[in-house]
């Protein structure tokens, strides 16, 4: 019996490596989105904490040149959030695009896996059908021996 043999199997090859490198990209797509998470809380929490300050400062009385800074400071804070919120939006938009990447990818290794399996059974179904075609050969050779030798003998 002949081996199966499936003709696209090198293209199969290449659909499960591009889809390896799809999750690689969305894995790596998703620590940086956790990345920029992070460092949007630090500055959150940086600027929640300056707010604080500043109203302590406010209430326990303090010089206009001090309150001035911790105000340039919580400027420079809320620019800084506001850049990390769209740097964020951004990581997100990437994530979205290699996870769509990465069900396009997995969706073509299904289909040429799919069709490798009709290819096989298909080869079995017709390894199946010659191999029955052989015993029907040989049953039949043997009858007809069976037929010769009996008619010999009483002939």
């Amino acid at each position: 019996m002949t081996q199966f043999n499936f003709r696209f199997q090198k293209i199969l090859e290449i659909k499960g490596n591009e889809k390896g490198f799809a999750q690689i990209q969305m894995a790596d797509a998703m620590k940086q989105e956790q990345a920029g998470q992070q460092k949007k809380e630090v500055i959150y929490n940086k600027l929640h904490d300056a707010e604080l300050m500043k109203k302590e400062k406010q209430q326990g009385g303090v010089n206009i040149s001090e309150l001035r800074m911790l105000m340039d400071y919580i400027q420079q804070l809320q620019d800084q959030l506001l850049s990390s919120n769209r740097e964020l939006d951004r990581l997100k938009t990437n994530v979205k695009k290699t996870q769509n990447n990465l069900q396009l990818k997995a969706q073509e290794e299904k289909t040429w896996d799919n069709l490798k399996q009709q290819k096989l059974i298909l080869f079995e179904e017709q390894a199946k059908a010659e191999e029955q075609n052989f015993f029907d050969e040989i049953a039949s050779t043997r009858f007809f021996r069976n037929s010769q030798a009996s008619l010999a003998e009483r002939g």
